[in-house]
């Protein structure tokens, strides 16, 4: 059953349209991504779904009763609260229901045996199971695990959002759309200011949820395993891919190159026609020549219809060093950072040599970048001490962006520097998608986020260094300036250190990672997926290590065994009949809803709302449960 439908939709800006003919449908439980280019329309198309902007042409159909949310990347939370009360705040229906119970209870308390208590008693039974159905029960602890989840902290949870950032803004906001438990969520971006450990975890709770999901990201990894179909938004126009993300890209590759073939067909077609016609138009095969013009008109018509094949336009970035650096490049010896009582990082001792690209990885806050902006000599140790080698010349990416001046113009940023002339610089910045005057002449304070981030990427091109030093090289960049990027680092000669939580690009870009935990950097040789497996193999090996339980020591191993087993068998035994008896429970529920929700008459006030929403809650809980029930009895 499709749960979103989208006909022949059009969005217009100004005077200009930005897209139009987009149809497509999301059915139950079915993840897809939408893709495109910066400045295609995807944000755009996903607050039009929502109802946030008006969609001029076509025709936006949700399923009768399905709910809709929308992942903002500015969300509007409630000053006063706090992190926690903002969070419960997805639950508040759950709350309604939970001071309705409390009002029955001192009412049942306060009431002698009779008709009146048992009509309370059942509006109380009736009341238990809506509520516990729900979750209601575990609210508390799911709020808990969604925040932790996006990693939050529990001295976290107490803060008024009002004194958050801007990305803990935007993770309270996604864990409240997680929390409300929508039939269709709309994600655009929800990665951004996760962490890697929040980002799997985020995919490992979309993949168990049963709703659908329309997900803009940049994030490839994260798309390979959460998505199973591709829209692809591009000049106005969308293309449907099935698959994952990875199929996309060699499914599009095709795609082009087919429709590269079709038009260079057509237009060797078109030519023999008109060579044909300029040769015998007015000669004795006059008639012929007229019938290849009707011919070349039919043509003409069907290319007019059909799609041009045009490049991508990429930004073109190549790295080079003016000199290269000594074999040994830095070391630390017993480098450590604190601020006050916070330890960061104690006693390293790592060394690197040339070439080698160091992915530096960790949960947020744990001192990555504060490490990178130490060996850069932006901020002094603690204690310990670190080493550049002969002849290493660095320069360094900020994650904020803040190397740019901002007071003048794109042109201006590099105008600045020595022996800049206009024609370079402007040559220079078409390379960076800075093209016509309206653009090179655009404020800095104005641009966004990716073209700010390509601006500074076009000054370090110009920086000549052997060592780069790249804190979130990759934020506000589309896939396709992503794997420009990748490609030019791959290519530097020199020595790279960055921090990154784009999987994919430190399992393209790495041949060292260093984990930064609990003050303490472990090295692991090669990319992301290395890193990953050793991680695994040494937990695996410390599972293995760990003793096992020694009640009693001396029972024989066969024994020992077969007690383990039984024990694990009346286990699972009770697990089956918890089961049962909550599926006979349910059951029994769903058929009084059924019948309830029969009569029309129940459709006339909020009440028709509420049991329809309990009924859709019971199915899902059923579902779910009839899952599980086949899991433990097998």
């Amino acid at each position: 059953m499709a749960i979103l439908t989208l006909q022949d939709v059009g969005k217009y800006v100004g005077h200009e349209q930005l897209f139009s003919g987009v149809s497509f449908l999301i059915n139950e439980g079915e993840r897809m991504a939408l893709v495109g280019p910066n400045g295609a329309g995807k944000t755009t198309l996903l607050k039009g779904i929502a109802g946030l902007t008006e969609l001029e042409e076509g025709r936006v159909s949700v399923a009768p009763g399905a709910r809709v949310a929308y992942l903002s990347q500015d969300p509007d939370l409630v000053p006063e609260r706090t992190v926690l009360e903002e969070a419960e705040s997805a639950f508040g229906h759950l709350k309604r229901w939970e001071v309705q119970l409390r009002s029955l209870e001192e009412k049942m308390g306060s009431t002698a045996p009779g008709p009146a208590l048992d009509e309370l008693m059942a509006d109380y039974g009736r009341l238990s199971v809506r509520y516990e159905v729900a979750g209601g029960y575990e609210a508390g602890t799911r709020v808990r695990a969604v925040l932790f989840g996006l990693g939050f902290q529990e001295e976290q949870l107490s803060l008024p959002t009002r004194v958050l950032s801007g990305g803990q803004k935007v993770r309270v906001g996604l864990a409240k759309l997680l929390l409300s438990a929508p039939d269709l969520m709309m994600l655009d971006e929800p990665t951004n200011h996760l962490d890697l450990a929040a980002v799997e975890w985020l995919e490992g709770y979309l993949k168990q949820v049963r709703a659908s999901a329309l997900v803009v990201s940049h994030d490839r990894y994260f798309l390979d395993h959460v998505v199973g179909r591709v829209l692809e938004l591009e000049r106005g126009a969308v293309h449907m891919y099935h698959g994952n993300y990875s199929h996309y890209l060699t499914a599009r590759e095709q795609r082009l190159h087919q429709q590269a073939e079709e038009w260079g067909r057509l237009q060797d077609e078109a030519e023999k026609l008109r060579s044909y016609i300029r040769k015998y138009g007015a000669g004795n095969r006059a008639t012929q020549a007229h019938d290849r013009e009707r011919k070349l008109e039919r043509l003409e018509s069907r290319m007019q219809g059909a799609d041009r094949p045009v490049q991508r336009q990429n930004m073109k970035l190549h790295l080079a060093q003016d000199i290269q650096s000594g074999e040994d490049v830095l070391k630390l010896d017993g480098l450590t950072k604190a601020y006050g009582d916070r330890l960061l990082f104690t006693g390293v001792n790592l060394e690197v040599v040339r070439g080698e690209r160091v992915a530096l990885l960790g949960a947020n806050g744990v001192g990555k970048t504060t490490l990178l902006r130490t060996i850069h000599g932006e901020v002094s140790p603690t204690a310990g001490s670190y080493w550049w080698g002969v002849g290493v010349q660095r320069a360094y990416f900020s994650q904020e962006l803040n190397q740019l001046d901002g007071r003048g113009t794109v042109l201006d940023e590099l105008l600045g520097l020595p022996g800049m002339t206009i024609f370079a610089a402007r040559s220079l910045l078409a390379r960076f998608l800075f093209r016509g005057d309206d653009m090179v002449n655009r404020p800095v304070a104005a641009l966004s986020g990716g073209e700010r981030n390509r601006l500074t990427l076009c000054k370090l091109v110009l920086s000549g260094a052997n060592v780069l030093l790249l804190d979130e090289p990759t934020n506000h960049l589309d896939l396709e300036s992503k794997q420009v990027l990748e490609e030019a680092l791959l290519s530097f000669p020199g020595t790279l250190f960055f921090v990154s939580h784009d999987r994919y690009f430190v399992d393209q870009v790495a041949t060292k990672v260093w984990e930064v935990d609990q003050g303490k950097i472990a090295v692991y040789p090669g990319g992301y997926s290395d890193y990953r497996q050793a991680r695994e193999q040494a937990q695996v090996a410390v599972e293995a290590a760990r003793p096992t339980e020694t009640a009693a020591p001396r029972m024989a191993p066969q024994r020992a065994e077969e007690r383990a087993r039984g024990k694990e068998q009346r286990k699972v035994q009770a697990e089956l009949r918890r089961l049962e008896d909550t599926i006979t429970r349910l059951e029994e529920r769903k058929r009084d809803l059924e019948q309830v929700l029969a009569d029309p008459e129940t459709y006339r006030g909020p009440r028709g709302r509420e049991l329809t929403a309990e009924y859709q809650a019971v199915e899902r809980e059923l579902e779910r449960l009839y899952v599980e029930w086949e899991a433990a009895a097998q």
